[in-house]
């Protein structure tokens, strides 16, 4: 009997093991995710800028435009912390109409050149479904497929200004480690330009 015990706890212990190991929240397959997701990422935003002439000698400019213009919301005091606490407070700034649209003048004045080309909040979105559907490395258990859903929820109603909290619970789902890679803020950094622009809004095309 207590050999039966022994070997259906074994066979139980290997089991949770392997769910450990398959789970979307394991260390392995997170990085699989964070790794295929960047790629992704930079594959599309190269897309953006390889025919952008006036960045043709800026190569430091264009790789990190959404670490400077993070920059720039820091030094201006509308973002005042870098974490999913400060960007939900950001983003109710920009939906109350507190920051300032003199921002994108000193923005281009800073670079030298009109940015509005390199912010495509589409380009970041798609990733989310190519690492959920075309190469299938998570499911509907792990974060990615949780924020995509929401993300897209909040997309259908049109912009930050409506009467709904589907941006912020979007961001809610995030973990807060992975929010400190610039990665994972791109699409809020997009998000929050293409909302303030000093430019006619054109409809936002879902590109898989």
């Amino acid at each position: 009997i207590y050999r039966d015990v022994a070997n259906n706890m074994k066979k139980l212990l290997f089991i949770l093991i392997l769910i450990l190991i398959s789970s979307c929240g394991s260390n392995k397959n997170t990085l699989v995710a964070d790794k295929k997701f960047e790629l992704c990422s930079d594959i599309r935003y190269e897309r953006l800028i390889s025919n952008f002439d006036p960045l043709a000698r800026k190569s430091v400019y264009k790789r990190n435009i959404h670490s400077l213009f993070e920059n720039l919301l820091i030094r201006e005091g509308y973002l005042t912390e870098v974490n999913k606490a400060g960007y939900r407070d950001l983003l109710n700034k920009v939906r109350k109409n507190k920051v300032d649209l003199n921002l994108f003048e000193k923005f281009k004045t800073d670079l030298g050149f009109d940015p509005q080309i390199l912010f495509a909040t589409g380009s970041f979105t798609s990733c989310y479904t190519y690492i959920i559907e075309n190469i299938g490395i998570v499911d509907e258990d792990c974060w990615q497929y949780k924020f995509r859903d929401t993300y897209w929820k909040f997309e259908a109603e049109g912009n930050l200004h409506q009467e709904n909290d589907f941006i912020f619970d979007a961001l809610k789902v995030i973990p807060e480690k992975k929010f400190q890679d610039i990665n994972y803020r791109k699409l809020f950094l997009d998000l929050i330009f293409l909302e303030l622009e000093p430019y006619p809004s054109e409809p936002i095309f879902r590109t898989n």
